[in-house]
């Protein structure tokens, strides 16, 4: 009997406690104040850029290696969760993991490998990059292109997001291939 009045005692004790009552109260306050408490935001998007893999074109890029180089860790985030086990283990083998890749400008179905290269540890598209990306969309040092996952048709989306400013022409083309006049 006397447990029971010792625990009601210290039960009201900790209610009354100043010291417990403001630091619950600064957690609740600080945790309103964290936008991404627990991978969850509370700030307003009005717009979410879908493509979340963005590369500038580089030389090495259009050469004859025919190959997308990407970044290991962009790989690692945006590519590898996206895939299931077996493709992910796949593409750090030297045979690398064929994926789909959904050309949303031209509305064409294509098929690339990804794959470690094992020389800088960085992520590669291979296969027919060249034939299928550089030469049949005319990609250009500088242009901008984008990927995402799209989850209903398992497959990448690929755009051409900005081209690069050609020599002697006072335009760019934006990804949906309209002449934007610069000032």
């Amino acid at each position: 009997m006397n447990n029971l009045g010792d625990e009601t005692e210290f039960c009201q004790r900790k209610r009354k406690s100043p010291s417990s009552e403001g630091s619950t109260s600064r957690r609740r306050f600080s945790s309103n104040n964290n936008n991404e408490k627990d991978g969850v935001s509370t700030t307003l998007k009005l717009y979410d850029d879908p493509w979340k893999i963005k590369k500038t074109l580089m030389a090495s890029d259009l050469g004859i290696l025919s190959r997308l180089l990407l970044a290991a860790d962009l790989v690692k985030k945006q590519i590898l969760p996206m895939l299931g086990v077996h493709q992910a283990r796949a593409a750090e083998t030297e045979q690398g993991s064929q994926v789909r890749v959904w050309d949303v400008d031209t509305e064409s179905m294509r098929q690339l490998v990804l794959k470690r290269w094992s020389s800088s540890k960085s992520y590669v598209l291979i296969g027919k990059w060249s034939q299928d990306f550089v030469r049949r969309r005319e990609l250009k040092k500088g242009d901008e292109i984008g990927f995402y996952w799209d989850p209903y048709n398992c497959a990448f989306n690929f755009c051409v997001l900005k081209r690069a400013r050609s020599l002697g022409l006072d335009h760019l083309m934006s990804h949906d291939d309209t002449i934007v006049k610069r000032n």
